[in-house]
């Protein structure tokens, strides 16, 4: 089974809780990593991951074909629209 390499748009709450979780722990799923703008956390937990310092970074990164938008919902219709332009898959 191909694994699907995932990016997380933020590594807040939503995903050092829930979404990292589950993504590292999934077969299916590779944890790529996550935008971050200032701490590096995710490297704390999953030292083996990119963090990535812009949307475009992240976007731009041809092993990332999976994008969770799990940032503010303000946030949500830009960055998946930018996402999806992208020709990446979006949650």
């Amino acid at each position: 089974m191909e694994t699907i390499n995932t990016a997380l748009c933020s590594y807040g709450l939503s995903g050092r809780v829930f979404h990292a979780p589950f993504i590292d722990w999934h077969p299916g799923f590779q944890l790529a990593g996550s935008w971050k703008r200032s701490k590096k956390l995710m490297q704390e937990n999953y030292p083996r991951v990119k963090s990535y310092p812009s949307l475009e970074a992240l976007l731009t990164d041809e092993k990332v074909k999976l994008v969770v938008v799990n940032t503010p919902i303000s946030t949500h219709y830009d960055y998946t629209k930018q996402a999806l332009l992208a020709d990446k898959y979006v949650i």
